[in-house]
């Protein structure tokens, strides 16, 4: 794989290529912020358009519905495993086990 060197004897022109390589950078840099608060501005603006439109057709209700009582979680349903007694085996670990009991 070649390798590419730049050197100079001359230090005017190492400083000005560096700083034409930081300019560049500062360049990208600054474009990529314009670029995303292009995007927030557009964004901002189309929901308040969106809003709008549904101001003036009267459409005002939540685009989100609360839960209907049927679908809460009722606690008297939860399972828990019951807990090993230290020092006894669990009935699975048994080793003359075979099936289900």
């Amino acid at each position: 794989m070649p390798v590419y060197t730049f050197s100079t004897k001359n230090r005017v022109v190492a400083m000005l290529a560096a700083l034409a390589v930081l300019g560049a950078g500062a360049a990208l840099l600054l474009i990529g912020f314009a670029l995303l608060a292009g995007v927030a501005i557009a964004g901002g603006v189309l929901g308040a358009g969106v809003l709008a439109v549904r101001a003036l057709r009267g459409e005002r209700k939540a685009p989100l519905r609360a839960p209907s009582a049927g679908s809460a979680l009722d606690p008297s349903l939860e399972v828990f495993p019951e807990q090993p007694r230290i020092g006894q085996a669990a009935p699975n670990d048994e080793p003359r086990r075979i099936g289900p009991e």
